[in-house]
Order: structure tokens, then C-alpha cells, then sequence
């Protein structure tokens, strides 16, 4: 990022915090802080603030371009030494991202250009380019409707398992959109404060199904199967009865099933429907033994699991981006959201932080072609390389946070 505009979005995000501020988190005066800079992404780290009003003053001065504090609570934040921060006990978080669920959006809209010949194409970046062997990649990771209503199954689905399942109090959940491809819950319970590395651990592979054995939840030939049972069977359940409403062949042959159990479990779908929907034992049709019973289901625990970072929920010194701060990728705010209105969110409205204003950019040379972006309803680009455009200021934060824009 050139200077001209680094310091240009420094200023802006001062701005915004001066008169704004983040949300305060919950016992402001045993979190650690660290921030990082535009520019030279520089990182600010074992920062200790004993007031909203000290942490609100230090960021309108700085103008981050990303705000985190500490998911752990210290007796002294502000120590180096991780050891000597004297550990109190963690939040649980979990992060959801776009970026780990497939979706066939990121084939139309992630790009990536080899910097030394300039080949180009969509999706995933590969490890080297395919004409010329260089691993000199740009690439650029988009977001769109599609991508933020994977996650927010996903959040969805976490949401419903943690109160189920796990007995978490609504009150003690916290859901916010991350600001760029995804979302955060944040679990504040005193009573899970002091778990481990391993219990977190446990929990995340509750919700990922991992080692699910359907024979062991009782799940084999002749097995009751309701809709309304809890934890994982009534997931299985759920799943169960939704692959099979929808099923083809194609879907069925893609699980690994022989073609005589296909065409066996296609002629008695509304059998095997009926007695899930009744909880009554499951029907298998001749050719279905159980074999193919276990395929069907580890499809469904797959499909029925949460797909969280795991690596984010272990972790018990984690840094979490603070609600109310301005995400560096995106210029888009970190924003709380009411779990009851999940569903409705639209990021695309709800997490403008510049809705006045206009800046004129120049597009970067950087990839073949920048791809168009949608916020409070109006729609900007594609845009092409070179191209000079006048733009209102949260699309235009936006291009130049992500990189392939520069301030004209």
C-alpha cells in the first residue's frame, strides 16, 4: 500500500474513532490489547488500558487498521512475558469463516495474477503458476451474499448445538460479523472461564462430529430414529431425513453406495421418510444393508457438523477483534448482532461505517480485473485495471483496503 494512501485511511479511521470509539469490553482493566497500522503493518501488542476513555483516546490518535484485546483476562495485561501476565481465565470463542466452507461463489469471484507473466485465474490460488512456475502470486479474496449466508449457517447451527447440546445460556453468547468474510461468537459464561486447551478441544470436536460412530449412538439396521431426539442423533435425524427429501442418483453414487442400494433407497424414499418423520425404525430396503446405512450417516454427521476454526477455540490467550472497531480488510465495522436476528443481518447495510462522503481512487495494475462490490444497496464495478473512479467512501475504503486501490 502506498503512503499517500495509508495515511489518508489512518486519518480516516482516527476520525472515526474520535467521535466513535469500539464497543468496551467487559473488564476493559485485565485484557491485553494490540492493534496493527496501515502501511507498514506494524504490531502493537501488551498494551494495558485502565479506562474506556484511555483505550478510546490511544486509537483516535492512531488510527489502527486492526483492534484486538485479549480473550483472556490477566492481573497484568501489560507484561511482555506471557508468563508473568499472571493468566485469570478466558473467554470460549469461536471463529466462522468463509474461507473454510466451500462455496461456488469463490469460483466466480477470488482472483488471483502471476506477477511474472500474468497468468490469471479464479477460485484458490495454486502454489505456483501454471505457466511459468513462479510463486510470485497476487491474490484477492472477495466477499458476496453467497459467502456471508454459508457462515452464517454455520453460525446458526453453532448457536442451536451450544444451547441444546451443551447447556450455554443464550444470555452468555455474544454473535458479531467479523467484518470481513465471516462471524465470531463469544461465549462469556464464568462457569467455562478456566477450561483448558483440552476441554476447549473437546468441545470442538463435539461440533465437528469428529469420531462419530453411528453404532455406537445405537444407529444400525432396525434402529428408531426421530426428529425431536437430542444431541447427535436428533442431528442425524435432521440430516438423514433432508439428504434423502433431496436425494438423486448423482448425490447417492457421490457417497460411495452401490448402484443397487441406490436404486433401492430411490424406490423407497417415502417409506424411509415416513418412518424417521414417526420415529418409528428406520425402513431399509433390500440391497440396503448396513454398510450402507453407515455411509448415509457419516455423509450426514459431516453435513450436520459446525465447521469453526478450531485452532481460535483452543486457544486460550487468543487476541479476538473488538466489536465496534474497523477491520483493516474492508474498512466494514466488527458488529454485534442479536442472536434472534442472525438470519436477517445484511453486512452489506448493517456494518457501514462511511456513508458520506466521496474519494476518487485509481484501480491497481495489480490483477486483470477487480470484481464488483455491493454495499447499502448499490452496486460498484467491475472495475479494470487503471481505471480512475469517483466513488462514495465506504466502497472506496473498501477497494483500498483491499489493496487494489490507491487514493487518486
Amino acid at each position: 500500500m502506498e503512503e499517500k494512501t495509508a495515511k489518508f485511511l489512518r486519518s480516516l479511521y482516527a476520525r472515526y474513532y474520535a467521535s466513535h470509539g469500539p464497543v468496551e469490553p467487559e473488564d476493559i482493566g485485565h485484557r491485553e490489547f494490540a492493534f496493527m497500522t496501515f502501511g507498514e503493518r506494524m504490531v502493537i501488542r501488551h498494551r494495558g488500558f485502565g479506562s474506556y476513555d484511555e483505550l478510546k483516546a490511544f486509537m483516535a490518535k492512531l488510527g489502527p487498521s486492526d483492534a484486538f484485546y485479549s480473550s483472556a483476562y490477566f492481573q497484568r495485561p501489560d507484561e511482555p512475558d506471557m508468563k508473568a501476565k499472571g493468566w485469570m481465565g478466558a473467554d470460549l470463542i469461536f471463529d466462522i469463516d468463509a474461507d473454510h466452507i466451500p462455496t461456488s461463489c469463490k469460483g466466480e469471484h477470488d482472483i488471483w495474477a502471476c506477477r511474472s507473466c500474468g497468468h490469471w485465474g479464479t477460485g484458490e490460488a495454486p502454489d505456483a503458476c501454471p505457466r511459468c512456475g513462479s510463486k510470485e502470486l497476487a491474490e484477492l479474496k472477495w466477499i458476496c451474499n453467497k459467502c456471508i449466508s454459508a457462515a452464517k449457517e454455520e453460525l446458526i447451527k453453532l448457536i442451536e448445538v451450544l444451547e441444546e447440546d451443551l447447556g450455554v445460556d443464550r444470555s452468555d453468547m455474544v454473535a458479531s460479523f467479523s467484518g470481513h468474510r465471516g462471524f465470531h461468537l463469544r461465549v462469556f459464561s464464568e462457569d467455562l472461564r478456566n477450561l483448558g486447551q483440552d476441554e476447549r478441544g473437546e468441545i470442538v470436536d463435539y461440533l465437528a462430529a469428529v469420531g462419530l460412530d453411528p453404532e455406537a449412538l445405537g444407529l444400525g439396521p432396525g434402529a428408531k430414529l426421530g426428529l425431536d431426539e437430542p444431541g447427535w442423533r436428533g442431528r442425524l435425524a435432521k440430516a438423514f431425513y433432508s439428504l434423502l427429501y433431496r436425494a438423486d442418483e448423482g448425490t447417492l453414487r457421490a457417497l460411495g453406495l452401490r448402484k443397487k442400494a441406490i436404486s433401492a433407497l430411490l424406490a423407497s424414499k417415502d417409506l424411509i421418510l415416513d418412518s424417521i418423520e414417526h420415529g418409528r425404525p428406520i425402513y431399509l430396503p433390500r440391497g440396503v444393508g448396513k454398510s450402507s446405512l453407515k455411509k448415509l450417516l457419516l455423509a450426514c454427521a459431516e453435513e450436520a457438523a459446525v465447521k469453526v476454526d478450531p485452532v481460535v477455540t483452543r486457544d486460550t490467550h487468543r487476541l479476538v477483534r473488538m466489536s465496534g472497531s474497523l477491520h483493516g480488510k474492508t474498512g466494514l465495522l466488527k458488529v454485534d448482532i442479536p442472536l434472534d436476528e442472525v438470519e436477517e443481518f445484511d453486512p452489506f447495510s448493517s456494518a457501514l461505517a462511511f456513508e458520506r462522503d466521496w474519494a476518487k481512487v485509481r484501480i491497481t495494475d495489480s490483477l486483470p480485473v477487480v470484481p464488483a462490490l455491493r454495499l447499502a444497496d448499490e452496486d460498484y464495478g467491475p472495475f479494470e485495471p487503471g481505471e480512475t473512479v469517483e466513488l462514495p467512501l465506504q466502497a472506496a475504503v473498501f477497494l483500498m483496503c483491499k489493496e487494489v486501490a490507491e487514493l487518486a
